[in-house]
């Protein structure tokens, strides 16, 4: 991963000693310009983009609390610090009702100053991020509506529009959690730190899933095919794993992965396997009972294959209901927990890359599903033939 570059600070203040204390003060760890006027300031933030500005908020012609006005029009993600050497909190208040992040008083500490700029920094960075993410799923929506408006082709994908709402619900469903997360971390720390950028860095993964599985389905739609390539099977399971903590977390269900270092290389579709393992392993949380339910994936490999197993404590299911299992569209869940596609699309998937998938379960017992996967090399000798 390329290395962010260094944070990009806007000091404006009309006083040079204030102003070049930040400077010096800040210049060894951060990239900082200074302006002596709102105009100046507003200027240099129009040139270009700052993580941060810090600004007084008293100052001879336009005050702080006019600039803050005008500095939000330009940019509504920057967070701005105001600093008030008159101690006063009603000033400071108006500023944060404004849109100002945070106020600190003159003379300030180098220390709270140096926390305060790095952590009002890394904010306007995730939320540029969650922007980001935001309109890529935007852009995602409005690409499928424009496509499901066709309806010939529509027509021609039949089961495959109700397997692409499946699909593309489980991803949604994580994004959701990790939101709920992320917006209670933020609450709790009354600022983009902690644990925030790991629930980011999830919420991007999985809109990317949702991008890979709506460009992977535009495709179907025109060739009825998919590129399968080279994978690492573990860093498939971490991506797995990241996506179903937060259902296992919300249903009160203990999850564990056990995993050799180095399980081999698969031949196949990450968007397709991913898909896959993610249904097994809901079904499985979901069959849990909350506070006592437990689901263990385990992976191994052979000279040949790959044996990926989710075990559960759950319900189990009777004869009559794991008889039906594959069948399309039938589902124990309500309308809105299930379309009765989720193991439809796994056994599909596994079939597609030479595999094999076998459930063992009976009622109050729980459920095993073993989904076995032919390494790259035995797996592109089946596909070719």
């Amino acid at each position: 991963m390329v290395a962010e570059s260094r944070v990009r600070v806007l000091v404006i203040d009309d006083e040079l000693g204030p102003r070049e204390s930040l400077r010096m003060l800040l210049k060894k760890e951060f990239d900082v310009v200074c302006a002596e006027s709102v105009d100046e300031g507003v200027d240099k933030l129009r040139e270009a983009p700052r993580d941060l500005v810090i600004m007084d908020i008293r100052m001879p012609g336009k005050s702080g609390i006019e600039g803050l006005g005008e500095i939000r029009k330009i940019d509504k993600l920057v967070s701005v610090v105001m600093l008030t050497g008159y101690g006063s909190l009603e000033t400071a208040q108006q500023a944060l009702r404004l849109g100002a992040n945070d106020y600190l008083n003159k003379p300030f500490d180098t220390k709270e100053m140096q926390a305060t700029v790095t952590r009002y920094a890394e904010r306007t960075r995730l939320e540029r991020k969650r922007a980001r993410m935001l309109n890529e799923l935007h852009e995602m929506n409005t690409r499928l509506i424009n496509d499901l408006a066709d309806k010939e082709r529509l027509a021609q994908l039949g089961q495959g529009s109700a397997e692409l709402v499946h699909d593309l619900r489980n991803p949604l469903t994580i994004v959701s959690g990790y939101v709920d997360l992320l917006s209670q971390e933020i609450e709790r720390t009354k600022a983009m730190d902690g644990q925030a950028n790991d629930y980011l860095e999830v919420i991007e993964q999985n809109v990317r899933r949702c991008c890979d599985l709506a460009q992977m389905w535009q495709q179907f739609s025109r060739e009825g095919a998919n590129a399968n390539e080279k994978l690492s099977i573990n860093p498939l399971l971490e991506d797995v794993s990241a996506g179903v903590m937060p259902l296992a977390s919300t249903a009160q269900v203990d999850i564990s992965f056990h995993r050799d270092e180095d399980n081999g290389t698969i031949y196949g579709s990450r968007p397709q396997l991913i898909r896959a393992v993610h249904n097994v392993l809901s079904n499985a949380i979901q069959a849990c009972v909350p506070g006592e339910g437990r689901v263990e994936v385990t992976c191994r490999s052979d000279e040949r294959n790959v044996c990926i197993v989710v075990r559960d404590n759950g319900c189990g299911m009777p004869r009559d209901v794991r008889d039906r299992i594959f069948e399309p569209y039938f589902t124990t869940k309500t309308e809105t927990d299930g379309t009765g596609l989720g193991m439809v699309i796994t056994r599909k998937v596994v079939d597609e890359h030479e595999g094999a998938l076998d459930i063992k379960s009976s009622e109050g017992a729980g459920t095993t599903v073993t989904i076995r996967l032919p390494l790259a090399q035995e797996a592109a000798a089946a596909l070719s033939a």
